[in-house]
């Protein structure tokens, strides 16, 4: 059945208009010439028992090894997933605890001196617009100052640029953790109590946005989770947080940088190991190969001096301790005979100088 053309009155282009019977589809909507969308990214809700996510150990990528195990012990055993049952609309409008030291909230909760000393909080990280930062609106120096714990921002003039503050964040959450840490526990300590670990508040207008993303983003850096499985574990503690798909995306795209960092991470130790095995393994074959022939060259340079001539009749394959003895004896006769004695006619110590008298 040939296809017909449509008026093009309603769309001001002509419309094909497909037959169900030819090309098995109809369409939905008008053609439109802008770019195609990209497809949308479905997170499931997580109830009942399944809503436990555990968390592996600390999987940070480039730190030092003193860093690593300091941010390994203050995230270590972090489930805290609870039923989201309980939650109530009122509760947007304070914090969350998503880990043990972070928390995850709006600009009111932020403000709330009473529930930040009771958390035991001891910094506020704030994201937000660039234009925001300039009319100085959102910020947390304020309660800080009355506090005395730190504070931080995070600026982006818009959800693009997230990509590139995740790391920027994490950092100032990591660098946060460790002086906090070090300053508690100037020796160190395996297992700190909950109470005096550090704690650290991100916060934006609503605490739905920018900052559950950083919060989304810093699980998937910390503990190699899966994007739909961070939101899902940030979605548990704060059920209000909300996701478009440009957010969805640009946390897609932050955690594919992850993974190919990951990947050139794993490809430059296996490389390494590899590497040193096979100097290993040379150096081992040369050691061999000079055992042999200094081996044969000793029985050769000792095979017919008298007494030693009996390493030779007994055909040694292998260097003992009394060849070593007789070889060690002979190059010590050697050097009295021929190097230490005094040369007539002249004095040993030529290269020695002497002060003027």
């Amino acid at each position: 059945m040939p296809a017909t053309m449509k008026s093009g009155t309603e769309s001001g282009m002509g419309l094909r208009d497909f037959s169900t019977v030819e090309h098995g589809t109809t369409p939905t909507a008008l053609y439109s010439w802008r770019p195609p969308s990209p497809p949308h990214i479905h997170i499931p809700p997580v109830l009942g028992t399944s809503a436990q996510i555990v968390l592996s150990e600390y999987r940070g990528l480039g730190d030092e090894q003193e860093t690593r195990e300091i941010l390994s012990i203050i995230t270590q055993g972090q489930n805290v997933s609870v039923e989201r049952s309980d939650w109530k609309y009122e509760m947007r409008r304070h914090i969350q605890a998503i880990l043990s030291f972070l928390y995850l909230g709006p600009s009111s909760g932020a403000r709330d001196v009473e529930t930040l000393k009771r958390e035991g909080i001891t910094m506020l990280l704030v994201i937000r617009d660039t234009m925001t930062a300039q009319a100085r609106i959102l910020s947390g120096a304020k309660v800080a100052r009355q506090l005395g714990i730190e504070d931080g921002a995070v600026d982006v003039s818009g959800n693009m640029e997230l990509i590139a503050a995740f790391p920027r964040a994490i950092q100032i959450i990591n660098d946060h953790l460790i002086r906090v840490f070090r300053h508690r526990y100037p020796r160190g300590i395996s297992s700190p109590s909950s109470a005096a670990m550090p704690k650290v508040l991100l916060f934006c207008e609503s605490g739905n946005e920018r900052s559950a993303a950083v919060a989304v983003a810093y699980l998937m850096a910390t503990y190699e989770l899966g994007l739909v499985q961070a939101i899902q574990y940030v979605q548990n503690q704060r059920f209000c947080v909300a996701f478009d798909d440009e957010m969805k995306h640009t946390l897609l795209n932050y955690h594919q940088l992850l993974e190919a960092r990951r990947s050139v991470t794993q490809t430059l130790q296996a490389d390494a190991t590899v590497s040193l095995k096979s100097k290993r393994r040379l150096e081992a074959d040369e050691d061999d190969v000079d055992m042999n022939h200094s081996q044969q060259d000793d029985l050769d340079r000792f095979g017919g001096l008298g007494g030693l001539t009996v390493l030779g009749r007994m055909g040694v394959q292998h260097r003992s301790l009394t060849y070593f003895a007789w070889s060690f004896k002979f190059e010590i006769l050697l050097y009295v005979t021929f190097v230490s004695a005094p040369h007539k006619g002249g004095s040993n110590n030529q290269n020695v100088r002497t002060p003027q008298a």
